[in-house]
């Protein structure tokens, strides 16, 4: 399990866990995404098939960056630098 950020603006597209997702390949091995938007944030929650929690971020940051990189209604967002997410507890 491996929780990220996206910061941005305007408001998340309604339909952004459907946007991500089209990104996903089956060499990624992800097997469930959660989104919950929370104003100009939207916290991520993705479940990853790996050998070690490092791949598994490795993958989930690349499969974030291949999303925003190819989704023109995701240009203006990023995924939010680590000092900027605080501890994760926020999540729960």
């Amino acid at each position: 399990m491996i929780t990220m950020r996206l910061v941005g603006t305007p408001a998340a597209p309604d339909d952004l866990r459907e946007l991500l997702t089209a990104h996903f390949d089956s060499a990624d091995r992800i097997e469930h995404l959660w989104t919950r938007v929370d104003g100009d944030r939207v916290d991520l929650v993705l479940f990853v098939l790996a050998e070690c929690e490092a791949e598994a971020l490795l993958t989930a940051r690349a499969v974030c960056l291949r999303a925003i990189a190819h989704t023109p209604r995701l240009a203006a967002w990023r995924l939010s630098d680590i000092a900027d997410a605080g501890d994760g507890s926020e999540f729960w």
